[in-house]
């Protein structure tokens, strides 16, 4: 074990506030609190989507793994005085180091690469002179801070089982006054003395204390030193340890102790619903928290007031009256997204994005406004989303407006001011399902050209809604044949392609987790009658290129060229869409190809696909449980442009659930089981007529990228020298385009001055622009 951890292995990144990987942006939320501590008037909070100091002027620092963290969801963080640094912790194993001067960050992997255990998380870290003692899943580590390496590893704790999950570690005197290392661990309490000599590597250096645990379970899951007794938190209860096997029982807690921290005459601990004090002389009472219910970390600042870290609340503030009474007089909650993870994304004309929430309880929807803000619409922010949840499906309309759908709370629209309206039963056409009074299960929502909102429902008689523009409710379906009976009520995802087609994901109505296939219908001239409506359903898996990858369908998108993107979990398929394809028979998928042919043969074939977006070049974007991969078309079929994963971007998760594009800025959201992130795409919208062109840096210098705006849908680009000669030429697709500074036989351009001309290839004209070289 000593061999394996000594392997050193550190990672330095940029300081924090410059990007390591340059377009990306984490959208993390700081909300959820799982360990504090402080540093002189500086305090340090561990998150759910990264770290984040307040200091006493009020400043807020947050760093994330966009600034070089190892990982999003941290577990533990210590703040080291001797040397001025910051220890983070994560159920990995991996271990960083964060210098809140310069914002460097330095990554330990050797705790990680311990694979011999099967759990590595680091759950406490403690510093003691020139060590820093590090509580793991499989016992204690040793680092060195001075030569950044592991310097002993002890994981034989006593009597206790090998490789035992230590959940604290302290260093303090015994009742003989005599310096003892303690370990807290799931099997009891272990403690060895800090003699010269002594090999704590030998397990009978160790002695072992849990038969005085009261309670089902002997575990150990927190220390503190206070008024000379060693104080033992379990999942019972709080102890203070008086002898050899000897503890008094302190009543504070029945759900038990999560940390404790000691300032002069007064501990002061956190558990799973209250704070707790022990004053000098061992007396002990409950504290409860207003308006908070789930303390996780707590740092003493006086004789009367803490910070307290909260899983749901943030970073509070609070003050202890003399009859016990606590105030909350602060409470720091960094700006972001008030939850971490997120199911669907759906982008407004104007940029603002809305994103689905989760099925767990309390989880509502959020708000991304353009100029950077958050809003949360969950249950106990918004009034009109009391006792709701698992709202997860999102769509936008022409207005501006945010549709999202609930599985139990039927539909929501909140407008760009921020109002918002429920529809149920009791005033729309959405049904409940059977067996319920109210219990609407909305699979998905999507808008049409002429402003109707289309809406699927599952479980309920009608699973087709549309409401047109003037409000008016309509209930539709089920449709019936081409394999779909009477009981095919099921109706998930739908997308509204450019004939306003609706192309809708069809569950079973067996077992909801299961997809039947995919229903292309077209509703005809009049959306609210059936009678003119036709439709086609495919739910034969193809082969060879032919029909659908999988009958298991994930997405649907359509392309700027007309291509109807079908996600499978076994691949990607497009249709050419005729507008016509709900009602011709010979209407098929095709599987598309990989120009190059060392890829394979068909494009992500055998990869699920979670999502897919089409940015304003017309490259499609697909979201996979291997990361995001970016696809455009070449001549012969299909080529690479890039595949993002946590190997090779700062994504937190390779599992990719959504993506979407906004095309006013070119950015890609990504939304990932561990978070929201985004990234600058670099395809922005294109302009509907020629214009003059934006063409930056101008001057450009030696080697510089440069970017030309303002392009029509697709055009042709040529680089001109004042004479009239071509020096370069390149075909764009979408308003942006980037020239790498380079003539046509690859060799850079010379100082001087060139003009840019734009050529529209639907005859829009020619859009002109001027840029100077500089070499």
């Amino acid at each position: 074990m000593r061999s394996i951890l000594l392997v050193l292995l550190a990672l330095v990144v940029l300081p924090a506030g410059a990007q390591v990987s340059p377009g990306w942006q984490a959208h993390t939320s700081y909300r959820s609190i799982l360990a504090v501590d402080a540093d002189g008037g500086t305090l340090w909070a561990a998150t759910k989507g990264g770290v984040f100091s307040f200091s006493e002027s009020g400043e807020v620092v947050r760093y994330s793994v966009i600034d070089g963290l190892a990982s999003v969801e941290t577990r533990t963080i210590e703040a080291d005085a001797v040397r001025g640094v910051v220890w983070v912790g994560y159920s990995s194993g991996v271990f960083d180091k964060l210098d809140p001067e310069t914002g460097a960050v330095t990554t330990f992997r050797d705790i990680e690469r311990a694979d011999q255990f099967a759990a590595r998380g680091i759950n406490r870290v403690s510093v003691l002179g020139d060590s820093v003692l590090v509580a793991t899943d499989f016992g204690i580590v040793v680092f060195d801070p001075a030569r950044n390496e592991v310097r002993d590893s002890f994981t034989r704790l006593g009597s206790f089982s090998a490789a035992i999950s230590v959940n604290d570690v302290l260093v303090a005197p015994d009742e003989n006054g005599v310096a003892h290392i303690w370990a807290a661990t799931d099997e009891g309490l272990a403690f060895a003395p800090l003699a010269a000599g002594l090999n704590l590597q030998d397990p009978a250096s160790w002695r072992n204390e849990a038969s005085a645990f009261m309670g089902s379970r002997d575990d150990a899951t927190a220390l503190a030193y206070f008024d000379g007794l060693l104080y033992v938190g379990s999942s019972v209860d709080l102890y203070a340890r008086r002898g050899p096997d000897t503890y008094e029982r302190k009543f504070v807690s029945s759900s038990g102790i999560r940390r404790m921290d000691v300032l002069g005459d007064r501990l002061f601990g956190v558990e799973r619903f209250n704070m707790f004090q022990i004053s000098a002389g061992g007396q002990g009472q409950i504290l409860a928290i207003p308006g908070f219910i789930d303390p996780t970390g707590v740092v003493v600042t006086g004789a009367s007031s803490a910070w307290v870290g909260d899983e749901f609340g943030g970073l509070l503030r609070v003050s202890v009256g003399g009859a016990g009474q606590v105030s909350v007089d602060q409470v720091v909650v960094p700006d972001g997204p008030g939850e971490t993870q997120f199911s669907n994304l759906a982008i407004a004309p104007d940029g603002t994005l809305f994103a689905g929430g989760s099925t767990e309880a309390g989880s509502g929807f959020h708000r991304l406004s353009p100029d950077g803000s958050w809003t949360a619409f969950t249950p106990a922010l918004v009034a009109e989303l009391a006792g709701t949840g698992s709202w997860l499906n999102v769509a936008t309309d022409a207005a501006g407006n945010g549709w999202i759908g609930s599985e139990g709370a039927g539909a929501a629209r909140v407008a760009p001011d921020g109002s918002l309206d429920r529809f149920g039963p009791s005033n729309s056409s959405l049904l409940p399902s059977s067996g319920s009074t109210d219990f609407v299960i909305v699979g998905g929502l999507a808008a049409d050209s002429e402003d109707n909102m289309w809406i699927t429902t599952r479980a309920s008689a009608r699973p087709l809604h549309v409401r047109s523009a003037d409000g008016e409710w309509t209930a539709l379906g089920p449709y019936v044949g081409d394999g779909l009976s009477v009981r095919a009520t099921a109706y998930a995802d739908i997308f509204v392609d450019a004939f306003d087609q609706k192309w809708i994901i069809v569950r079973s109505e067996n077992n909801f987790n299961a997809v039947r296939g995919l229903m292309v219908l077209d509703t005809g001239s009049t959306p609210d009658d059936e009678s003119d409506d036709s439709f086609q359903f495919f739910d034969a898996p193809g082969a060879d290129g032919s029909g659908l990858p999988s009958p298991r369908v994930s997405a649907v998108v359509e392309d700027r060229d007309g291509r109807v993107w079908i996600g499978t979990d076994t691949g990607l398929a497009f249709f050419v869409n005729t507008g016509v394809v709900a009602r011709d028979p010979l209407a098929f998928a095709q599987w598309p190809r990989w120009a190059d042919r060392s890829r394979g043969g068909y494009v992500l074939f055998g990869l699920q696909v979670n999502d897919l977006a089409v940015d304003p070049a017309n490259r499609l974007w697909v979201a996979t449980n291997e990361g995001a991969w970016l696809i455009e078309e070449v001549e012969r079929g299909y080529d690479l442009v890039d595949h993002f994963s946590t190997d090779s971007s700062p994504l937190f998760s390779d599992n990719v659930l959504s993506v979407s594009v906004d095309p006013a800025s070119g950015r890609v959201f990504f939304a990932t089981d561990r978070g929201l992130l985004s990234y600058d795409g670099g395809a922005i919208a294109p302009v509907e007529s020629a214009g003059d062109l934006f063409v930056y840096p101008n001057p450009a210098r030696g080697g510089e990228e440069v970017v030309i705006e303002g392009l029509v849908e697709s055009a042709q680009v040529r680089i001109v020298t004042p004479s009239g000669d071509t020096v370069a030429a390149f075909a764009s697709r979408g308003g942006r385009a980037r020239w790498n500074g380079r003539a046509m036989d690859g060799s850079p351009v010379p100082t001087g001055m060139y003009l840019v001309i734009a050529v529209g290839d639907d005859g829009q004209g020619a859009s002109y622009g001027r840029l100077a070289v500089i070499r």
